[in-house]
């Protein structure tokens, strides 16, 4: 070996990175999306993510034992009944988003947020295909060490988990995400400054 204590720490590095890492609650994010609607809808609109607490491996683990006991019904009951915290698309016709599941991980030169969702139609007056296995909803944000990045925002996806890693991933997606290229994590200020 030519550097054990290097190899150590690379090890704990990547035992670290299964698992979630925990932030303060009511971690709150600004986003730009691209619509892909101009010019009948405006070509891109403001996001804010408030997300209220992060997953646990042990809500997993329960969401995990529910779909294994009782299937998908159950499981998205289950899935609905928890609140994480909520995505506000602030534009004209305004909808809030509720997040069902929020995990964060730790990546070489940040982190990576996924928020999961039940799938629903956003957009008002527009109808999606019930495809019968895509029922969620995910959004992927990859932030570097100062809070900043992109991210992207799959309508139509199927989700699995994984408890023995404390993991929710997506599976599969139909249709082509809406592209976030702008995020920014809103910094809290400390008392007194």
């Amino acid at each position: 070996m030519k550097n054990p204590r290097k190899q150590l720490s690379l090890l704990l590095s990547a035992a670290l990175a299964a698992f979630i890492i925990p932030l303060g609650a009511a971690d709150v994010f600004k986003a730009r999306m691209l619509t892909g609607k101009a010019p009948i809808q405006p070509p891109q609109i403001d996001v804010r993510i408030e997300v209220e607490s992060w997953t646990t491996l042990e809500e997993i683990s329960r969401l995990n034992e529910v779909m294994d006991k009782s299937g998908i019904d159950a499981f998205i009951s289950a899935f609905s009944g928890v609140k994480k915290g909520v995505v506000r698309f602030m534009y004209a016709r305004g909808w809030n988003l509720p997040i069902h599941a929020a995990l964060v991980f730790p990546t070489e030169k940040g982190k990576k947020i996924l928020l999961f969702f039940n799938r629903q139609n956003w957009e008002p007056g527009s109808q999606f295909a019930s495809t019968g296995r895509h029922f969620f909803m995910v959004m992927e944000l990859k932030l570097n060490e100062k809070g900043k990045g992109e991210g992207r925002f799959f309508e139509d996806a199927q989700i699995k988990l994984d408890p023995l890693l404390g993991k929710i991933e997506m599976e599969t997606y139909e249709s082509a995400p809406k592209a976030f290229p702008y995020v920014q994590e809103v910094i809290k200020k400390k008392p007194g400054s």
